[in-house]
């Protein structure tokens, strides 16, 4: 039968998320709650691209074609698809031509949400029943005006409409959700959203929470980042700016008692996250659509002088907008430039096309004497293999727990277990993660049997376990793990469990009923609707059999 995937997950000490708790008094407000005394500002920064991240899709500016030009083909995945408006509600549907060119395997998703500005393009979002925030494959690229697969999607295989937007992903690219506490504590949890969802990034992301401020209304109590030394000020853009790499490296680890949404301005981003890189990074010329401070760290210019991201860039104001203070930036450092009224930035900082999101231009921020050529030429989606080898701490990082955690993470797993195994205290969490990847499934339940006594509260902990005692027959125990979790998260994969275990006991009705609780919180949960399926066929139900396999079919045609 069909088997499920791990919740993974960052591990967290549970003392050190009760050390979390820092000034509760002192809330999140939201943006509007500023602009009612800061209101030019606030006008002002409408028209930045920060403050577009995020929206309904019937809300924000139509910027795509959906009604002539709304059709896609994708030849690798032989695969079309239609974009359309129907009054305020917005579709994606996808579907394919059997021998005949009649259509087959056709499969629709709403769009409720718009996540990026759409100045160089917008991406879609599914938010479903239980709350779960899922990509859609086709996006729109704004310079090229045209329909196109998202960036990693240009391959046939891809993921369909199933890629969960995770709390990480989601931290890029929006104030901080409305959440209950604790429940992004683990990087990797299952993203589960309220319906009420802020719209782009506001002010609280650069200043802090606003609460204390609201009461006191005096400059000490919220953070004015141009008052920040300058480490810290770069760190305020840097925690969405800096990307090291889009490879899977992985980019950045969220710290072991520190929550996703946890960073607040005026604090070091390298007490929130540790950050790796390639060992010959330096070697290296990748361009990446989220390498502003990367790019711009390796300049002389930012080397050799106080320059911030600040320097250059007003934040309440769109870039469009302040063009002539680039060159006039250059110029107080460079002036013989002054004399010649020369465009510096068109020359030094070029627009420049990403490796990772190949229909994108944008500009490289590493400040060069004599840029490269070509670096607008057209290229093809990469079709790069997961990273194998060594890694390399972008900051200094004195607790070597996390070059274990990023290894086991892909690069070098059994390289990654042997550190975390030496380490006092074990990452539970992740080092059970990393045995259950190369089948060691004994040393893993171990590791999550440690980790929950520390958090018995965290759900993904439960099923994890319960899915590697499920690989160890130890049913029994396996159960009561599912069911653990299930008390404390409705999670759709722990019914799959339950239905599997049922199924080692030819108990068909209850394997059954658990298959379809499981849809009824995931509606698209593959394994869940080819298992029912099996089982249908297997009690002479063809009929039923037939429509969950077409069900199946239509949502992953592969």
């Amino acid at each position: 039968m069909a088997f499920m995937k791990l919740l993974w997950a960052v591990p967290i000490a549970l003392a050190g998320w009760i050390a979390l708790q820092i000034q509760p008094a002192n809330t999140y407000v939201g943006g509007a709650v500023c602009a009612s005394c800061h209101s030019d500002i606030a006008t002002s920064f409408e028209s930045v691209s920060m403050s577009q991240t995020f929206g309904r899709i019937a809300e924000v500016p139509v910027l795509e074609d959906w009604t002539d030009r709304n059709t896609f083909y994708h030849e690798p995945s032989n695969q079309h698809f239609v974009m359309s408006r129907r009054a305020d509600r917005f579709f994606q549907r996808r579907y394919q031509l059997d021998s005949r060119g009649r259509e087959i395997n056709s499969f629709e998703m709403e769009i409720h949400y718009a996540i990026g500005s759409g100045k160089k393009e917008r991406d879609y979002l599914h938010r479903t029943a239980a709350g779960e925030l899922l990509q859609l494959p086709v996006v729109w690229y704004s310079a090229e005006k045209i329909w196109g697969m998202a960036p990693g999607y240009d391959r046939p295989d891809h993921d369909n409409f199933s890629r969960r937007v995770v709390y990480r992903c989601f931290f890029c690219h929006n104030a901080y959700p409305k959440l209950p506490e604790g429940a992004d504590r683990y990087e990797g949890s299952l993203a589960v959203y309220p319906a009420e969802l802020p719209h782009g990034i506001d002010c609280e992301r650069c200043h802090g929470p606003g609460g204390r401020h609201v009461r006191e209304a005096t400059p000490a109590s919220i953070v004015n980042p141009i008052k920040l030394d300058r480490n810290r000020q770069m760190d305020v853009c840097m925690q969405c700016h800096l990307e090291t790499t889009s490879q899977s490296l992985p980019n950045s680890v969220v710290k072991l008692d520190r929550a996703v949404f946890s960073f607040r301005p005026g604090e070091r981003l390298q007490d929130y996250a540790a950050y790796f890189d390639f060992p010959n990074a330096r070697q290296r010329d990748d361009f990446n659509i989220v390498h502003q401070a990367y790019r711009l760290l390796q300049s002389q210019c930012f080397q050799k002088s106080e320059m911030t991201c600040v320097t250059c860039h007003d934040p309440h104001k769109s870039v469009r907008s302040q063009e002539s203070r680039f060159n006039e930036t250059c110029a107080s450092c460079h002036r013989s430039v002054a004399a010649h009224g020369e465009n510096c930035v068109a020359c030094h900082m070029p627009q420049r096309r990403t490796d990772d999101v190949v229909h994108v231009v944008m500009t490289d921020h590493l400040i060069q004497r004599r840029p490269p050529n070509g670096v607008l030429s057209p290229k093809a989606e990469p079709q790069s293999m997961p990273y194998r080898g060594s890694l390399s701490f972008y900051f200094p990082e004195p607790d070597n727990r996390y070059l274990g955690i990023g290894l086991a993470r892909g690069a070098d797993v059994r390289r990654g277990i042997a550190i975390m195994e030496s380490s006092a205290p074990r990452p539970h969490f992740e080092l059970a993660a990393a045995y259950a990847s190369i089948g060691d499934h004994e040393k893993a339940a171990r590791e999550y049997d440690a980790g929950l006594k520390a958090d018995p509260a965290y759900a993904e902990g439960w099923y994890n376990l319960g899915l590697t005692l499920l690989a160890l027959r130890r049913e029994r125990e396996a159960r009561a793990a599912f069911e653990t979790a299930l008390q404390r998260k409705p999670l759709a994969d722990a019914h799959v469990g339950l239905a599997l275990l049922a199924t080692r006991t030819d108990d068909v009705a209850n394997a059954r009923q658990s298959y379809k609780r499981a849809l009824d919180i995931d509606p698209i949960n593959i394994t869940a609707l080819t298992n029912l399926a099996i089982i249908e066929r297997a009690a002479g139900n063809s009929s039923a059999a037939n429509e969950y396999l077409q069900q199946t079919l239509r949502i992953h045609p592969k």
